[in-house]
């Protein structure tokens, strides 16, 4: 795994700028397994907040289009990787799907897309990236196109919903009466 060009002061300086009031869009993907690292851990979950910040105060005058990846690389074409990226990316996916039910429910502003890592592929076919949309232009509109492609792409992409985790809890099956 080659290290990304992920500069930790360019996200803080896009994500800020989803509060400004021209900023109709947001493009943001986090595929490169480097989110999954110890190392950015805090800057992954800053993006988190800040996404779901923006989406609260701003609602659907900002549509977020956000990528991720919907699994990591078969272990047969990735170099081999710690376990503690599995229970990040684990742990990432249930708390996003977590946060999307509580968030933005039936809301199509605020959308997770999970990009689907086919057998031969070993990263992403998208660069990682916040890309902003101000008054009508993008600040990169050749990598927002693309990643904004990729959703568009049939069988590319799936949308992470609540459905994917068991957000039931301990007790659901052996005591009814939390579902009255």
């Amino acid at each position: 795994m080659s290290e990304p060009l992920i500069d930790p002061a360019v996200w803080r300086e896009r994500l800020a700028e989803l509060y400004v009031q021209d900023v109709s869009a947001a493009v943001v993907v986090q595929c490169d397994q480097v989110w999954l690292q110890p190392a950015y851990t805090a800057l992954r979950n800053e993006v988190d907040q800040a996404l779901m910040a923006a989406h609260l105060r701003r609602g659907p005058r900002l549509s977020i289009t956000r990528i991720i990846l919907h699994n990591l690389p078969n272990a047969s074409v990735a170099p081999a990787r710690a376990a503690a990226v599995d229970r990040a990316f684990e742990e990432w996916h249930h708390r996003l799907s977590a946060a999307s039910v509580l968030l933005t429910p039936g809301a199509s502003a605020y959308r997770i897309h999970r990009l689907i890592l086919r057998g031969d592929e070993a990263a992403a076919s998208i660069p990682d990236m916040v890309e902003i949309l101000r008054d009508g232009e993008w600040t990169d509109s050749h990598r927002a196109a693309s990643a904004l492609c990729v959703v568009g792409s049939t069988g590319a992409t799936t949308p992470l919903t609540g459905y994917d985790v068991d957000l039931d809890g301990p007790f659901g099956d052996a005591d009814p009466s939390v579902y009255m």
